[in-house]
């Protein structure tokens, strides 16, 4: 193909803003442009250069977002720095280079590579072996498309990431490819903005106006309630005493927005939600016996429950015997079904244990209804589906759980053959009891499990559970030392199980919590050990890896000095072979490790543009941290003082909002918030604090590293 036979569009990239001349071009240059811009007549993702201020450019196209993160895999290994610099995706840009690969680009996905002067070269060469790769190579797979478990999956490691980008994605290829229904969807929608985006943004989207309307699982629910909690009641507190707050007036806010919010106690898992059940219960006719005592047991140390549980006290009419018709008529609906599960269920009572399992929404609900309708008599059954309304109930009960009865616990799920989806299970995981599923004889069988499930015919759907069964296994509170054992166990499986970098991220997280909460000598030695194996099949591309699992090791108390000293000393051969791979950030952050592990490490020459003096300029004058890891946060201080002397740090350490949050935040120039160690009320209340000057952070990774390499990466960006 000739230049001249370039599409219209990708000629046009190479105006007068772009310094590569088609016309100049000749010999193997030509034809390399030439073969990149062939691929993108055909639809297929390709690469173009582009040169604008002397500085080499290169940009890379892709058709659709599946596309798009296949090259960004393949930009990072062959255009990874030292080569170049990250590959960062252009949205919208008032570069005019940029701007005219947008229009390339159209509906597309497009990356954009720097490239350093000394490695112009190189960065050619390897686009040209790309392409051989390209042309000589298969397609990786695109006519099998990935399944349903697997982009939720995605979806929620993105969210856990703070990435907006690959967040929306996944729900974009979720939605494009009918992987689950628009319900489903939505409620998709509201975990993505209650995560990633703030209460206004959940009020106003109008993919959610109608969101109260749907029968939610409870973690939406949750978010809603978060978000009516920030938007209504939190600055009613700032006046003065909770007691002194019109309540009911704050419930009529709240209805407006979102009516019938939380309706019953099996909704309420934060103060959040509890505060709205309470304004709920404020407006009805005959507050409920059932509610009150549920939120007097759970809730009442928080002011606002205090104040509307006071108040409602004299309208509490007298407790009378009632039946599963008048429980579910009073929207009792918990109560429905603990009384049906104690009793025959007859015709009479089917139809209310339908509406009340309808009700609550939740998978447990709908299979305990589903099995009391299942354990009729054969004639009553038939004759309550008969009904159109009550077979209706039933069989949205049952789609609830596609099908399926809810698993007793990790193993049932682990040894059965259930649906392919995390979000479903995260649900479900939420009902089990860790103290009875950890007892004993149990949690052996259910380590043997999992090593089976990632073996055998369910290794995907497995996989797609771990972060999950991490998420379960350490609880809210951190692991437990009488759960350690089985940690280990657990940790040794995902490492050994041939995974990739998702295993890796969640067995870090593990051996975190598993050093946390203390372990026996042979314990530690299991999990250097399982550390160990993992580290020899590494690539540079996972440096950062490295470096979190570093910090973890060097700043966690152990029971033996001699496996981590071994575990230092390959870990330290390692970043060494990857020397002339490694960022300035990565190189820097290593050699500080390796100090405090009293090795040495030389640290490359940086001269990608001057890179050392542009970090070492001062580019922060305030930098607030907030973390709920206080060694980690500390530690950092002492790195970040070594890197800029003069620079002031405050630490905040806060599980709520408080005057000193928001003092920090707009105090501050950037705010590092370490959200795997965070509280959401905190996160949510600094990001509506910081000033119109300031700018917040977000960095999920663990120990001191990744908040340094937060402000390292944006001081480079800034300077």
């Amino acid at each position: 193909m000739d230049l001249s036979d370039l599409a219209d569009d990708v000629k046009a990239f190479y105006g007068p803003h772009n310094q590569v001349n088609l016309g100049e071009l000749s010999g193997e240059w030509a034809d390399l442009v030439s073969s990149l811009g062939a691929r993108w007549a055909t639809r297929a993702r390709t690469l173009l250069p582009a040169v604008a201020g002397g500085m080499t450019r290169w940009y890379g196209f892709a058709p659709d977002q599946r596309e798009g993160r296949l090259l960004v895999e393949e930009v990072e290994a062959w255009l990874a720095p030292p080569v170049g610099a990250r590959a960062r995706r252009v949205e919208a840009s008032d570069d005019a280079v940029d701007a005219a690969a947008l229009r390339v680009a159209a509906d597309g996905v497009l990356l954009r590579i720097d490239v350093a002067k000394a490695w112009r070269g190189d960065a050619r060469a390897n686009v040209r072996s790309l392409l051989g790769v390209w042309q000589s190579a298969p397609e990786r797979g695109m006519d099998v498309p990935r399944p349903v478990g697997r982009v939720l999956r995605d979806f929620y490691a993105a969210l856990g990431a703070r990435d907006r980008v690959a967040a929306q994605a996944a729900v974009d290829e979720i939605r494009s490819r009918g992987l689950l229904s628009a319900t489903n969807v939505k409620f998709l929608r509201v975990q993505f903005i209650g995560t990633l985006g703030s209460p206004q943004e959940m009020r106003d989207d109008p993919e959610l106006a109608d969101i109260a309307a749907f029968r939610r699982p409870p973690a939406v629910t949750g978010h809603l309630a978060t978000a009516a909690d920030a938007l209504f009641i939190t600055p009613m507190l700032g006046a003065g005493s909770a007691a002194e707050v019109a309540w009911r007036e704050v419930a009529v806010h709240v209805e407006s927005v979102w009516p019938r919010l939380v309706s019953h106690p099996s909704q309420v898992g934060s103060v959040s939600a509890a505060r709205c059940l309470a304004l709920s219960e404020s407006l009805a006719s005959a507050p409920r016996h059932a509610v009150h005592a549920a939120l007097e047991a759970g809730w009442s140390a928080d002011p606002v429950v205090a104040a509307v549980l006071d108040g409602l006290r004299s309208d509490m009419p007298a407790p009378v015997q009632a039946t599963i018709a008048d429980l579910c008529q009073r929207g009792e609906f918990d109560a429905v079904l603990a009384v049906a599960e104690g009793l025959p269920l007859s015709e009479a009572d089917g139809v209310p244990v339908l509406l009340a399992a309808s009700e609550l929404g939740d998978t447990r609900s709908a299979a305990r209804a589903v099995a009391l309708v299942d354990g009729m008599d054969d004639a009553a059954r038939r004759h309550l589906l008969s009904q159109a309304v009550a077979r209706h109930r039933y069989d949205q009960l049952v789609a609830t759980n596609d099908g399926q009865q809810v698993p007793r616990d990790w193993h049932d799920w682990l040894t059965g053959d259930w649906p392919d989806r995390p979000d479903v299970l995260r649900e479900w995981a939420a009902g089990w009891d860790r103290a009875t599923v950890l007892d004993g004889d149990r949690a052996d069988e259910m380590a043997l499990a999992l090593v089976d499930a990632l073996a055998g015919e369910q290794r995907g759907r497995t996989r797609n559970g771990l972060p999950t069964l991490v998420e379960w296994l350490c609880g809210s509170d951190g692991l437990q030392p009488r759960d350690v054992d089985l940690a280990v166990t657990v940790l040794d499986v995902i490492l050994e199980a041939d995974g990739g970098r998702s295993e890796r991220r969640v067995g870090l997280r593990l051996a975190e919590e598993i050093l946390s909460a203390g372990c026996s000598t042979s314990e530690f030695g299991d999990v250097t050990e399982s550390l160990h194996r993992t580290l020899s099949g590494l690539g540079s591309r996972e440096a950062d890896w490295l470096i979190e699992m570093l910090d973890i090791l060097l700043f966690s108390a152990v029971p033996d000095e001699q496996p981590r000293q071994k575990l230092l000393a390959a870990a330290h051969g390692t970043a060494v072979l990857w020397l002339e791979w490694l960022t300035a950030t990565q190189a820097t952050l290593l050699n500080k490790l390796f100090v405090e592990a009293e090795l040495d490490f030389p640290v490359p020459p940086l001269d990608i543009e001057d890179g050392d003096s542009r970090r070492r300029q001062r580019p922060f004058r305030r930098i607030g941290i907030y973390s709920l890891a206080e060694s980690a946060a500390r530690r950092a201080r002492l790195w970040i003082e070594e890197q800029w002397p003069s620079v002031n740090i405050t630490l905040a350490h806060d599980l709520v909002n408080s005057d000193r949050l928001e003092a920090m935040a707009h105090s501050c120039d950037v705010v590092v918030v370490q959200t795997s160690h965070a509280k959401h009320a905190a996160v949510a209340a600094l990001e509506a604090a910081v000033g119109p000057g300031g700018e917040l952070l977000r960095v999920h990774g663990r120990g001191a590293t990744s908040l340094v390499r937060a402000l390292l990466e944006r001081a480079s960006d800034a300077v």
